[in-house]
């Protein structure tokens, strides 16, 4: 029984409020994104309205992130989240009258969900922040995984069960659901500690944001790292989630439904992913993460050589737990490796480098798969996937960093001393 608690990390104060918190949050933010589209096409039938209302939320995350990295290193994580959480509540309670009543109202709409993503844009680098707050050094990945474990299961969860809700309910209230758990969520996050920021309070916001950049800068396995992710965010996935889908649905393709079932295979895939990350324990855990989203290639391969369902839905799976690892081992890391007065800044700066090229990635690969054979697009995915990852571990901190040591030299960074840097080197 207690090497359960300890598992689940139920010995560790505030932790099991912050999980349930997230897992909410998490559930409510997988459903949301499905009942706004269907609620916003059966009132407005405009496809052009929603892809308005989704880049409203998208662009302030982009222009914000970098400041909401920065407020999260100066002032109360717990203070942020329970703030952000109430702010996005709102935004959704707002969003879902305006469903529910049919006043679709363009203006109204943009300006709530903008004012959702300036809330998520200070909630995310915050969030990022609080688990090594919480948890013990040693046990960063445990909490990780418990974390992705539940993110997992939520996002095959919620879309099913919005769809479910849909059926019989103008999709305004499943949208005013995902209000109801923000509120859930902010309540639960009150029960967590309070932990005072170790960030100089003199340091005015533009110092800090100079101070968070060199932050970043000075340390090579971040930098490196987070290149790639913007790589894989803006032309990985697009392959897949454009591309993808375009094959199936040709003349030789496997048909919609069976599609449907591969990407449920990767969902399944990041369930598998996140149990796996109890057990395992690199070494060398940012030259596992490289690797092992390499298995994503043998996905783009298998739709480019049009293999069958079969044979898809296994390398989708595959692919998904290379990610899902890939993606835990490196937030582990962070959170493990990086001083808490800098970390939410750094974790800003990862978050940009992901969310502003996706969109664009997706643009970009709707475009050229008109002038270019779907396949070509493929194998270029797959082959430039395993290159960024070879040209990544160059840097001596992915290669060199473990799982309890520090990469010397890189650790202290610029402006935040770290006494024990040269000890693990």
């Amino acid at each position: 029984m207690h090497e359960l608690r300890r598992r689940a990390m139920l010995d560790v104060p505030g932790f099991s409020s912050y999980l349930l918190s997230r897992s909410l949050n998490m559930f409510g933010a997988s459903m949301a994104p499905v009942a706004l589209a269907f609620a916003l096409l059966r009132t407005t039938g405009s496809a052009s309205t929603l892809g308005l209302v989704l880049a409203a939320q998208t662009v302030p995350q982009v222009l914000l992130l970098v400041v909401g990295g920065a407020i999260g290193d100066r002032a109360p994580r717990k203070t942020i989240m329970i703030a952000t959480n109430l702010g996005m509540a709102f935004s959704q309670a707002a969003t879902a009258v305006l469903l529910i009543s049919r006043n679709a109202d363009l203006v109204l709409l943009l300006i709530l969900q903008a004012l959702w993503g300036i809330g998520r844009a200070f909630f995310t680098p915050a969030n990022t922040g609080v688990v090594p707050d919480l948890v013990p050094a040693e046990r960063i990945q445990d909490a990780t995984a418990l974390v992705t474990l539940s993110r997992s299961i939520a996002f095959i969860c919620g879309p099913a069960v919005a769809g479910g809700l849909i059926v019989v309910w103008n999709p305004g209230f499943v949208v005013l659901g995902d209000a109801l758990l923000f509120l859930v969520s902010a309540a639960l996050l009150t029960r967590l500690p309070r932990r005072q920021p170790t960030a100089e309070a003199e340091e005015s916001l533009r110092q800090s944001l100079v101070t968070g950049w060199r932050e970043f800068a000075a340390r090579s396995w971040v930098w490196s790292m987070v290149s790639s992710f913007g790589f894989y965010q803006g032309i990985v996935r697009p392959a897949i989630f454009v591309i993808g889908p375009v094959l199936a649905a040709g003349e030789d393709g496997i048909g919609a439904s069976a599609w449907g079932l591969v990407i449920a295979a990767q969902g399944v895939g990041s369930v598998l992913g996140s149990l796996l990350l109890f057990w395992w324990r690199p070494s060398r855990p940012l030259l596992v993460s490289n690797l092992i989203v390499c298995l994503d290639s043998l996905f783009l391969l298998g739709l480019a050589l049009a293999f069958g369902f079969e044979p898809l839905a296994v390398l989708a799976l595959l692919g998904a737990i290379g990610v899902t690892v890939a993606d835990a081992l490196w937030l582990s890391t962070l959170q493990r490796e990086i001083p808490s007065d800098a970390l939410s800044r750094i974790s800003s700066y990862e978050w940009i480098g992901s969310l502003a090229l996706n969109p664009l990635g997706m643009a970009a690969t709707g475009l050229l798969v008109t002038v270019v054979r779907p396949t070509t697009i493929l194998v270029i995915a797959a082959v430039a996937n395993i290159v960024v990852r070879a040209l990544v571990m160059i840097a001596p901190g992915v290669r060199k960093i473990g799982k309890s040591g520090r990469t010397k030299g890189e650790r202290a960074g610029v402006g935040i001393p770290d006494p024990i840097a040269d000890a693990h080197s």
